[in-house]
């Protein structure tokens, strides 16, 4: 009884602190990746703030509806969603990039996106299908949890992809 009531106790005073820590690293670590990748300093912000943005609306959620979730499964499924959510942000601005010498940015921003909705769209679903899959197949609370919240985060990541990194990529040209 005391040992489950100090371990809650301990895993709240620390969780700001260590999420915060961790939040900040593994963005700077994605960012420095991203900048020696695409040799440019604004782009990681962009590709960055939409896949953020999606891991924040992903655990606003279970806020809203008042339901909980632990600490380690908070950590786990914002750095899989960020690890491989990234990716689908990737594949439409290296299209973009790659189209933008030969068309105009807004032609390029159209058939980047055309090119690069059926890589999204794909790997995209089977992450959110396995996710969710998991979510209602497993009869582990913890397991179930991760799984929901992963097959969510996953379907708020596409969205944003598809639906707002393109305009941030158009808009933000000039940081490019």
């Amino acid at each position: 009884l005391v040992g489950e009531s100090s371990n809650a106790l301990d895993l709240s005073s620390t969780f700001t602190k260590d999420n915060l820590i961790i939040s900040i690293l593994s963005v700077l670590f994605v960012i420095l990746i991203l900048t020696f990748t695409f040799q440019s300093a604004g782009l990681p912000i962009l590709l960055i703030s939409v896949i953020q943005a999606s891991i924040w609306i992903n655990f606003s959620l279970p806020f809203i509806k008042g339901q909980g979730i632990y600490f380690l499964g908070f950590l786990l499924v914002s750095s899989i969603q960020m690890g491989a959510n990234i990716d689908y942000a990737i594949v439409i601005t290296s299209r973009y990039l790659a189209l933008k010498d030969e068309l105009p940015p807004r032609q390029a921003v159209i058939e980047a996106l055309n090119q690069g909705f059926p890589t999204v769209i794909t790997s995209g679903s089977i992450l959110a299908v396995a996710g969710i899959l998991i979510g209602r197949v497993s009869t582990d609370g913890a397991t179930s949890v991760l799984g929901s919240y992963l097959g969510q985060g996953t379907i708020i990541s596409i969205i944003l992809v598809i639906f707002v990194l393109p305009q941030l990529l158009y808009l933000g040209d000039v940081i490019i």
